[in-house]
């Protein structure tokens, strides 16, 4: 069982060519992904925020099991090396471990079945940092649910040693050279979406008056609204996440910057109704925000 340190980037299109010249001249090495992700007809995974998938890594096949961690940054995992040419899914390989406990939780008396694939070209980069070593892995490939498929472009930065500044400094440089933007969504979850012909969903808005909860509703809505997917009720639950924010920084130096996100979005909100959401997605797409986004995760996870 371990803990992923990481953070994931959309890559806007204009700087994919850019990006991945960048990776590869630093000796980032090529690696194919091929992954089947399995649940229940009624989702219960994914509605436990669970994602079982079977992957084929170069020669290698894994079978790997993922649930929520603590934070934004921190996924739960716990993998199985098979040596089998083509293996059968097997829940079983989990047990003895707490995310295999929550496995069969989860799973009750429902039968898994194929849920969405992906094929993903992978480059994969190690970077000594002073003291952080960090894991840059660059995706570039398709999602795809039976016929239907979505193309994917995005960039994880994980942390294998050292502190986690390291990550958000060198995240905070890939957001402002190339314009990344803050994705908090998994793939498993936008395959849900993909294989469930879903394309829009509800705002998020978490109860606990805290930094931490109002960083998670304020970047959940805002992937939404980066990404053009999100309505005016998604644009509400960032600005209430916003001002909990303030409520819960005010004695913190990131509370001038969080005070200057929300003059931007109450200009924003002045805007007339058929240019409001377009003007949310440029804020939110932009260096600004994400570099303030990878400021609050630090003071959320210091």
């Amino acid at each position: 069982m371990s803990t992923e340190t990481e953070l994931k980037f959309q890559i806007p299109p204009a700087a994919r060519a850019a990006v991945h010249a960048e990776v590869q001249a630093a000796g980032g090495r090529p690696l194919r992904l091929q992954a089947r992700y399995f649940d229940t007809a009624a989702r219960a995974l994914a509605s436990a925020g669970m994602a079982l998938r079977l992957r084929r890594e170069g020669t290698v096949w894994v079978q790997t099991l993922k649930g929520r961690g603590d934070g934004v940054m921190q996924r739960l995992e716990h993998e199985v090396v098979l040596d089998a040419n083509e293996p059968r899914l097997d829940p079983s390989r989990h047990d003895g471990t707490p995310a295999g406990a929550a496995l069969r939780r989860a799973l009750g008396t429902g039968e898994l079945a194929l849920t969405f694939e992906t094929d993903v070209r992978r480059t994969v980069l190690a970077l000594d940092q002073a003291d952080a070593v960090i894991e840059l892995a660059l995706d570039e490939g398709v999602l795809r649910a039976g016929a239907v498929e979505a193309p994917m472009y995005e960039l994880e930065y994980e942390l294998l040693q050292g502190p986690v500044a390291a990550l958000l400094a060198l995240a905070g440089e890939g957001v402002l050279r190339h314009g990344l933007w803050l994705d908090v969504r998994s793939k498993a979850e936008r395959g849900e979406r993909l294989a469930r012909g879903i394309t829009t969903v509800p705002p998020v808005r978490l109860a606990g008056g805290t930094l931490a909860s109002a960083l998670e509703q304020m970047l959940v809505n805002a992937c939404e609204l980066a990404e053009g997917l999100g309505g005016e009720d998604h644009l509400q639950a960032l600005r209430e996440a916003v001002e909990e924010g303030l409520r819960a920084a005010a004695l913190l130096p990131v509370a001038t910057a969080l005070q200057g996100l929300r003059a931007q979005l109450d200009a924003i909100a002045a805007h007339p109704p058929g240019e409001r959401l377009a003007a949310a997605g440029e804020l939110l797409r932009a260096p600004g925000f994400n570099r303030l986004a990878l400021e609050l995760v630090g003071v959320v996870e210091g």
